[in-house]
């Protein structure tokens, strides 16, 4: 099997295609942007190498015509030019006729030798990345230009084999996506039921019960107004000593914010010999200084919580992780210090929400908890996927791993 090495320029100049940058802020403006229209995809809505419509912003579509240069198409690719160097997704028929926004490249490979979908996975690989962020332009906020991505080195194998590689990479991703798709889904099931029961009041036997007037407005008979710590355990973090801090798997992993936070879950970065304050699996993790408070993820087991974090824990989990959320853009607008934002453990623990009887508590749980362990399950299986696939590619687009002998059958089921 020959393999071939060409530029990005001159696979896209040979197959008629391009790589463009996407529109400068004189080309798009804020009062552009609408509720409705088309989507303009950004480097935020750049995941996983794919694009994410849950983040995406949209102009109205009389704009589109002066900008149908920056239209994408299948099997383009839009690429993050600034930032974190390596973001980029491969355009399926779905984002066709959406636009590439400002901040993103867009590399058209058209009728090239070079299979779009290898090209994407291609980038994908770290030493591709490594290479690519050594030519970035600026130290603080690393910039790319047309000029760095033209004169990219790809490295590839005949058409067939191409599709191969792609074929069994892709395949990994689709698996992550259903599972992705299926947490989504598990997880705005339980926000319904708990919007249904808790929020609206049409809970089981909620006929004929009599509303009181309470400080937070009318509520069932029979249910309490009370501080989150009456349901809840809250564990604000304590930082240990920074020597005690490790990247090698020794001690305690450790969590101080985001940089420790997954998609769902919390991740292992870095370890601690001198643990302080702890969490345990299934507690919900969550930012409580600067600009990142109020986001949270859930413990995939037992953590050193970090002065930057506290860990919430409750007897109806279920229960507790819906209120949290529920009651977030109260506590946002409650969090004190205009120059380093934060709260309290105090004000935590003593925020009031509306608490149900026990008995409904436990039945919301007994609905909860499946979907709660299902997403566990799922979201590990997604890490899974994610590994393997990160550990083949490069031994795919290498040719370290030959996937001549495969049928090409197999490896589109693959």
């Amino acid at each position: 099997m020959t393999w071939q090495t060409q530029t990005l320029g001159e696979i896209c100049d040979e197959g008629g295609g391009e790589v463009r940058t996407g529109p400068f802020g004189s080309q798009l403006h804020e009062s552009d942007y609408s509720e409705l229209g088309t989507p303009v995809v950004m480097p935020k809505d750049i995941i996983e190498g794919r694009v994410s419509e849950r983040t995406v912003a949209r102009i109205a579509d009389e704009h589109v015509d002066r900008l149908a240069q920056h239209q994408l198409r299948t099997g383009d690719i839009v690429y993050g030019r600034r930032g974190d160097i390596g973001r980029q997704a491969l355009i399926t028929p779905r984002e066709s006729g959406w636009l590439c926004g400002t901040g993103c490249l867009r590399i058209t490979p058209g009728r090239a030798k070079v299979d779009s979908t290898y090209l994407h996975y291609y980038l994908r690989d770290a030493g591709v990345i490594e290479g690519i962020a050594q030519q970035a332009i600026g130290a603080t906020m690393p910039n790319l230009n047309t000029a760095i991505l033209r004169g990219i080195q790809v490295r590839f194998p005949p058409a067939r084999e191409q599709r191969r590689i792609a074929s069994i990479l892709s395949g990994y991703d689709d698996l992550i996506e259903n599972n992705t798709r299926r947490n989504a889904i598990l997880e705005e099931m339980a926000r319904r039921i708990y919007e249904e029961w808790f929020v609206r009041f049409r809970f089981p036997g909620h006929e004929g019960l009599r509303m009181v007037e309470t400080e937070l407005g009318l509520m069932p008979e029979g249910w309490n107004v009370m501080a989150l710590q009456d349901i809840a355990t809250i564990t604000m973090g304590l930082s240990p000593k920074g020597d005690t801090y490790n990247e090698a798997s020794d001690g305690t992993p450790l969590i101080n914010g985001p940089v420790e936070f997954g998609e769902r879950f919390t991740k292992r970065v870095k370890w601690t010999t001198a643990p302080t304050k702890l969490c345990g699996e299934g507690d919900l993790v969550v930012c409580v200084r600067g600009s990142t408070t109020g986001k949270y993820v859930k413990s995939d087991g037992v953590y050193c919580l970090g002065r930057g974090v506290c860990a919430i824990r409750g007897e109806y989990q279920g229960f507790v992780d819906q209120v949290f959320a529920q009651q977030l853009p109260i506590l946002l607008g409650q969090v004190g210090g205009s120059t380093f934002p934060s709260w309290t453990g105090p004000q935590l623990k003593l925020h009031p929400v509306l608490v149900p009887t026990r008995d409904l508590l436990a039945r919301f749980e007994t609905h909860a908890a499946p979907m709660r362990d299902a997403v566990r399950a799922y979201s590990r299986q997604i890490d899974n996927l994610r590994a393997t696939r990160d550990l083949l590619l490069p031994k795919l687009i290498s040719g370290e791993l030959d996937v001549s002998a495969i049928p090409e059958s197999e490896a589109l089921a693959a």
